[in-house]
This record gives structure tokens, sequence and C-alpha cells, in this order.
């Protein structure tokens, strides 16, 4: 079974309150809600928060039709009558228009009941689905974070290795106040670069990076700007570092009219 911390990010106990979780997690599931105080906090929180949801959502029935069936169920003469044993009088005749408006009186009823249920099924469907959507937003963002965590925890190890080399890619008159900061690793052969500080591009053009060996423009690898960290190929025996401006999707060759930063090595 999966640790505490891996339950509560991956939703799991939002699974289990909705009845979505797999059969076979289930038992091990109450099985560590049972010996876990904090994952049984965890979770009552979650219960709770559903809860304010369905309350703040909730829909009262019109007033009319409590009314109606009163209306519909009361009787035109609730006292109890004695009838003589001998001669009992003959049944009252109920006049027909009076059991129609009473058919009438409850079929209405059943419909604004009925179409009453329907739209609370339907509300509580949509908003259901809202907050599976929330839920899956704050798990976007948590991934967010943990990737840029992730990112950072390599930047560290990677300038705090002696070996590794800094070089500041400086933009030119195309991108003026850009920078990037690369970071060579000879020793485990590593290339990594920090292009935060690049300006923004439209969504058809991307920035890649080459690497001048003898004169020939070996690709390194496309720049992805929303990451922090981004690991490039290593080319050994490399001149210069070098990025372009390529549409999107990166190009086979660099298309040299288009560079915006070099730095030689």
């Amino acid at each position: 079974m999966k640790d505490r911390d891996t339950i509560i990010q991956s939703g799991m106990l939002e699974q289990y309150f909705l009845g979505t979780l797999p059969k076979e997690q289930i038992a091990a599931l109450e099985k560590m809600l049972a010996e876990d105080e904090i994952l049984a906090v965890k979770y009552s929180e979650i219960e709770t928060d559903f809860e304010n949801i369905a309350f703040e959502n909730a829909v009262q029935p019109p007033n009319f039709i409590k009314n109606n069936l009163f209306v519909a169920i009361q009787d035109d003469d609730p006292k109890v009558k004695t009838l003589p044993k001998e001669e009992p009088p003959a049944p009252k005749s109920v006049n027909p228009k009076v059991l129609m408006w009473i058919a009438a009186g409850i079929a209405a009823i059943f419909m604004v009941s009925s179409l009453w249920m329907f739209t609370q099924w339907n509300t509580a469907q949509d908003n259901l689905q809202v907050t599976q959507q929330e839920l899956n937003t704050i798990k976007q963002q948590i991934a967010n974070l943990e990737g840029n965590l992730k990112d950072s925890q390599l930047l560290a190890e990677v300038v705090k290795d002696p070996n590794t080399l800094q070089y500041a890619l400086k933009g030119n008159d195309k991108i003026p106040g850009g920078l990037a900061t690369a970071y060579i690793n000879h020793e485990s052969k590593s290339a990594v670069v920090n292009a935060q500080k690049l300006p923004a591009l439209p969504a058809d053009k991307t920035y890649q990076m080459w690497a001048d060996v003898d004169g020939e423009m070996i690709n390194m690898g496309i720049i992805d700007k929303s990451k922090d960290v981004v690991i490039l190929q290593y080319i050994d025996e490399a001149a210069s570092l070098n990025i372009t401006i390529e549409p999107a999707g990166g190009s086979d060759h660099a298309t040299v009219a288009q560079l915006v930063t070099n730095v030689y090595l």
C-alpha cells in the first residue's frame, strides 16, 4: 500500500468518499484510515468540505408542494358520526368533478415533485463535476510545484559540483536584456540551461540550443521555458553554445539569421 503522502496527493481519499476507488484498494485504505490518525483527520476534513458544498448548494422544495399535498388528502368532514344500526343511510354520492380535481391535484403534485427531484439530481451531478474539476486543478498545481522543486534540486546539485562550468548567454539586439545561463560539466558529460530570463515567444516559436563543433551547428535540444531548468544533450568538443529562435517543435538545422545569443567555451 502507498504511504500517507502518496495517498493524499493521489486523490485516493476523494475517490473513496465518492465511491469511485477500485474495490481492490478499499480494504487496504480502510485499514490505513483505522491505524493512521493523521490520514483519518485528513479524510474527515474532506468529508466536511463535501458536506459544506452540499449544504451551500442545497435547494429547498417549493412551499406550494406541501400545501397542495395537504389539500389533496384533507377530508371534507373529519368528524366521526355514529350511524343507526337498523337502517344505515345510503352512501353519500361523491361528485365526479371532485374526484377529478383530486386526481388532477395529486398528479400535478407528483409531476412537480418529480421535476424538483430531477433538478436536484442534476444540480448534485453538476456540483460533483465541478468539485472533481477543482480537485484535478489542485492536483495539477501540486504536480507543477513538485516539478519546480525537482528542477531546483537538480540545479543546486549541478551548481555545487566543482567540475561544473557556468556560462552566461546574454541576448543580442533581437532580445535585448535576455539572459540564459548554461551549466556544462565535462566530467559527468551533462549540459543544463536556465532560460527563465529569456523573453517569452509566440506559441508558434521556440528557443533551441546548438553546439558549434568545427563550424557545424549540432542540436542540443529545445528549451522549454515552462521549466526552470532544462536538461540538454551534452556535445563533446563544442567550441561555443548558441541559441536560436526556431518554429515550434524545433528544427533539424540552425536558423543562423535567428541567432539571439551565444558564448564561447
